[in-house]
């Protein structure tokens, strides 16, 4: 995690506007001018969240697990968004209703998006390991985010492709995406995971794979994806969403093998050039 957050920290580009104000409520102005900004921008919400809900009123347990949810939700975000440096001003935002997010950065090129992808990635892992997969869409267009506040042509794009063509619990990336995308895979080291093509043709973001390229993670995520299929075995609604998932699991186990040689043999040229250096001398 800590490399993750190193990565998106390089790649925020130096801020050439001040610090950013995000308590907009107290500093309202009625009469200022409102300016869109091009953002990249993801909405995601947890999966089977409305259920578990539902089945909370009598179920004390569930309720904790609930609250601790939403709160490591917008607690994992806030400690990323709201991070200033003094070369890097935050101008990323995020705004939280029950199990809704709204991440937003401010997007100049294909690096923005990168840096977005990393972040949902990272979260989509560690939400799931809570067992509360996330299901969610992402684009880039007209924004106007300031803390609790965002509003624009971005996020009604974002809502449709989670609400209406997700379906899955995988967070998909807006078509008009795909050459920033493939420009970004291009540039990333060659046995990172990044993002895959599903079979409707929409990108998404790749939160499997990494956590398949250890073997004590995949122990843990065959166990859970499994038990979440006899959990829900009887429920069709539910039963093929966690049936999707395991099959895009068994390809991220599939795909583990050639990247774990490619790392592993980085990491053995990296401490063997040290050891020759000192040989030779």
């Amino acid at each position: 995690m800590m490399m993750l957050k190193s990565l998106l920290r390089m790649l925020r580009p130096k801020a050439t506007l001040p610090p950013r104000d995000r308590n907009l409520i107290s500093s309202y102005d009625s009469c200022a001018p409102i300016d869109y900004e091009t953002r990249a921008v993801a909405f995601f919400d947890i999966l089977g969240w409305r259920q578990a809900v539902d089945s909370s009123a009598n179920d004390h347990e569930l309720r904790m697990k609930l609250a601790n949810a939403v709160w490591h939700f917008a607690a994992r975000t806030k400690s990323y968004v709201e991070e200033d440096t003094v070369d890097h001003p935050s101008h990323d935002e995020f705004s939280q209703f029950s199990d809704s997010l709204i991440v937003s950065f401010p997007y100049s090129d294909a690096r923005a998006l990168f840096r977005l992808l990393q972040f949902v990635t990272e979260f989509q892992t560690s939400m799931l390991f809570e067992g509360l997969p996330i299901r969610g869409g992402v684009t880039v267009g007209p924004l106007f985010h300031s803390g609790a506040i965002a509003f624009g042509p971005a996020i009604n794009t974002a809502y449709h492709l989670e609400n209406k063509v997700a379906k899955y619990p995988r967070v998909i990336i807006d078509h008009k995406l795909d050459g920033d995308v493939k420009l970004m895979d291009l540039m990333k080291p060659k046995h990172w995971p990044f993002v895959v093509k599903d079979a409707d043709e929409y990108f998404s973001t790749d939160f499997l794979t990494g956590n398949a390229m250890t073997n004590k993670l995949a122990r843990h995520f065959d166990k859970k994806i499994d038990a979440w299929l006899q959990l829900y075995k009887n429920d069709d609604n539910i039963f093929v969403k966690y049936a999707w998932l395991k099959e895009r699991w068994l390809a991220a186990k599939s795909d583990a093998g050639w990247r774990v040689a490619i790392r592993d043999k980085i990491h053995a040229d990296f401490h063997a050039g040290p050891a020759q250096t000192a040989s030779k001398e």
